[in-house]
């Protein structure tokens, strides 16, 4: 083979593969900035969408029932008006307490009711399963701890142990003879490990970790100051060096990061360094990309896909 016939093959060979980077894209929340998110309408329009996945969020209630919802605590930030001073932990509710409410989304101005995960296979079932299911299943981490809005609330309240609410899961999935690819994500990487050691033998479960770094107030308060955001959504540092090698010791199939957090000057050379710069054991598929600059952006990273609130927009981008 020539030099230049290396070159051209060399160049072909990275086309191919940047052409393959970004295919994937997942409905976040049930498509959650078109619909109320994690709910009944907002996953059966998603089986309808352009998206190769349906991301949804579960909690475990007090009667030890699975339910969709992405906050522990419900409030007027994601279901009473906005007045209404109420907080109702989803742990210490019952199933019938939960699924008797008339929430407000008021992110998309829309009525909505907590549906069981039951629900959601049910329709799953129905359909082709040609879209794979990302389950992010709650339970404590430090996005969870810090957030204000819990402020004065007991924490422990808000989730089960990892093992009790894995099993719980598993048996509602397990209920259904489903085709379709399954995917586990979550912040825990405890839960994580939990659920790769309850697989049988016959099941092709994947796994992915979901990623923002340790809550740092101390060190990024500073900064913080000149950020629209609160130093709880800006006071993270990811250390990408260290959750690679966790990633590859553990066999985890995909690395979902905070998308704002690649950029950000603070950070962006780790990322480039230790994760963008290799051809690694897992995909990568950061969250959350709404906008046309977000999608932009993204094509300068080797991303496996994208997951976004807007699904319908983005593939209204796409078709331009």
């Amino acid at each position: 083979m020539t030099y230049l016939s290396l070159i051209t093959s060399g160049f072909l060979s990275l086309l191919v593969s940047q052409a393959a980077w970004g295919d994937i894209v997942i409905s976040h929340k049930t498509a959650g900035m078109e619909y109320p998110e994690n709910t009944l309408a907002g996953f059966e329009a998603s089986l309808n969408m352009p998206v190769d996945a349906i991301e949804l969020d579960l909690h475990v209630t007090r009667d030890k029932k699975v339910i969709l919802h992405h906050d522990p605590v419900l409030s007027s930030y994601n279901c009473f008006s906005e007045n209404d001073k109420q907080r109702l932990i989803v742990a210490q509710s019952t199933l019938a307490d939960l699924t008797a409410l008339t929430c407000r989304n008021h992110k998309v101005s829309r009525d909505y009711q907590l549906p069981t995960f039951h629900q959601i296979l049910e329709e799953y079932r129905k359909s082709d399963q040609s879209k794979a299911l990302y389950i992010e299943i709650k339970v404590w981490d430090e996005l969870i701890e810090h957030n204000p809005l819990h402020k004065d609330l007991v924490i422990a309240d808000m989730h089960y142990d990892n093992k009790e609410v894995a099993q719980l899961v598993l048996d509602d999935i397990r209920r259904f003879n489903l085709s379709g690819k399954i995917v586990f994500n979550t912040f825990s990487r405890d839960l994580l490990l939990t659920l790769k050691s309850m697989q049988t033998a016959d099941e092709n479960y994947e796994y992915g970790l979901l990623y923002k770094g340790n809550y740092a107030p101390l060190t990024l308060g500073i900064i913080a100051l000149f950020s629209p955001l609160q130093c709880y959504d800006s006071c993270w540092k990811p250390d990408y060096k260290e959750v690679k090698s966790w990633l590859i010791e553990h066999d985890i199939d995909y690395f979902i990061p905070n998308f704002a957090q690649l950029d950000n000057f603070l950070f962006r050379w780790s990322y480039r360094k230790h994760i963008d710069s290799e051809n690694l054991p897992f995909g990568i598929i950061p969250w959350t990309l709404n906008t046309e600059e977000d999608w932009e952006d993204s094509e300068r990273f080797r991303f496996d896909g994208i997951i976004t609130d807007v699904p319908t927009a983005h593939a209204k981008y796409q078709a331009n």
